[in-house]
This record gives structure tokens, C-alpha cells and sequence, in this order.
């Protein structure tokens, strides 16, 4: 069986352009996910940090960030750095091709990676990249779609000129462990309605255990279990 080529850069270029100029701010699974990213980099308590934020899009994340170190913007489609630089001109962004890029070695004290590991062509190198311009003991804070909930969940139509390489919760972690210690890790916005989680999503199973269990708490069972939309973990290199 012939392995399926992947999108060229050209054409993942292009697919990038056309959303972000169809999608310039978050919508509430992007700011729900920022929200989680934020509460973990608040929880380091660092003294203005050196921050890169990998797939930056519009660049409104970014400038959250800023708020707490000196913020980078990096992301392929110079679309969106266009929006994001004349929206946030006070925030430094860069448009280009990831692997393309020159920043020192060991000079961010955190990289903040949203949904770009499950679509670049080789996760490994990317993550040796970020691995090599973090400083010692430096954090990356790093999300992914859930293969779980993305072959459970009817989410529409989505173009082959971008690359998918959802991972598990149990190959997320593993391909973290192999170049990080990792801190921290759970998934957020519980959400599918196929096979198991037609069951854990159930409105009247949910309504039911509500009787009994606060939503709230059961909401973060969920998202324990690893029935969230989106993986998120805290990792830190190693000294």
C-alpha cells in the first residue's frame, strides 16, 4: 500500500492564509484552550520570561502573553502575521516556515506550542527544535487535537491541504518523555458523540449524575479520563 504523500508547503501555506483571513479572532474552543495555557504559565511564577508562542495564527494570543514576559509571534501563514502585526504592533511576530527559523540556542525560558505538533511532518524534529532553543530547565506548554474525540466527533469537513498527525493521550506523552520531563498533563473540552463518547457526552446520563455530582466536577472527570477535545501538557527540559 503506497504511503499517501503529504500537502506540499505551498499548499499548507495557501490553507493557512485562506482560514486565518476567515478567522481572525478565537472562537470559544481556541479561548478556552488559551485560558488552560495561561493558568499553567501563571503557575510558574517566572520573572518576565523569554516566550515564544510556535503557530501564533492572528497573533491575539500572543499578545495575551506579552502581558506576562516579552512575547514572539511566529506562524507559516504571513496572512495571519499581517492581522496580527497591525492589531498588535507593540508584539514582535514573525512569518515563515518553522524549520526555517534561526533563533539562538537555549534562549527562550518558555515555548508555548497550541495545536501545531499534529501538523508538521515530523513531530520528532519539531520537537528537537524547540527542545534546542529552550534554555536549561525551560518550559514548553503544548496542546494537541485528541485522536480519541476526532474519530468520535462529526466536526465537518476538513480539507486534505493541511497535515494531520493527531496523536493519542498515550502518544502524546511518549513522544514528550522521549526529549522532556513532563510535568503536568490532562486534556480539556469534553465534546464527541460516537461509540463511547455518545455515553460520556449523554445529556441525560449528565443531567442524572448532576443530581448527585456537581457539573463541574464532573466536567473535569472528563477531562481527567482524557475525553477532552484538545491534550495539553507541561513539559520542561532537562538541565
Amino acid at each position: 500500500m503506497t504511503k499517501a504523500a503529504l500537502p506540499s508547503l505551498t499548499d499548507q501555506r495557501r490553507y493557512w492564509d485562506e482560514r486565518w483571513d476567515q478567522h481572525r479572532l478565537p472562537n470559544a474552543y481556541q479561548q478556552r484552550r488559551g485560558d488552560a495555557v495561561l493558568a499553567i504559565l501563571k503557575g510558574l511564577r517566572l520573572a518576565n520570561p523569554e516566550i515564544l508562542d510556535f503557530g501564533c495564527g492572528t497573533g491575539w494570543f500572543t499578545a495575551e502573553l506579552a502581558q506576562y514576559g516579552r512575547a514572539t509571534g511566529i506562524d507559516l501563514s504571513e496572512v495571519a502575521i499581517a492581522e496580527a502585526r497591525a492589531s498588535y504592533p507593540h508584539v514582535p511576530y514573525i512569518a515563515g516556515n518553522l524549520y526555517d527559523t534561526t533563533f539562538p540556542d537555549q534562549h527562550f525560558d518558555v515555548v508555548v506550542s497550541q495545536e501545531v505538533v499534529a501538523h508538521v511532518e515530523s513531530p520528532a524534529v519539531y520537537l528537537d527544535m524547540i527542545g534546542r532553543i529552550l534554555k536549561p530547565n525551560g518550559y514548553l506548554i503544548i496542546t494537541s487535537a485528541n485522536r480519541l474525540v476526532i474519530e468520535r466527533w462529526d466536526y465537518g469537513p476538513d480539507p486534505d491541504a493541511h497535515i494531520k498527525f493527531f496523536p493519542t493521550r498515550r502518544s502524546f506523552k511518549r513522544m514528550l518523555r522521549e526529549r522532556f520531563r513532563v510535568l503536568y498533563t490532562t486534556s480539556i473540552i469534553p465534546i464527541g458523540d460516537r461509540g463511547v463518547l455518545r455515553l460520556v457526552n449523554s445529556y441525560k446520563i449528565n443531567k442524572a449524575l448532576g443530581w448527585v455530582i456537581p457539573p463541574r466536577h464532573i466536567e473535569r472527570l472528563k477531562e481527567w479520563a482524557g475525553f477532552g477535545y484538545s491534550l495539553v501538557a507541561l513539559a520542561q527540559k532537562r538541565p
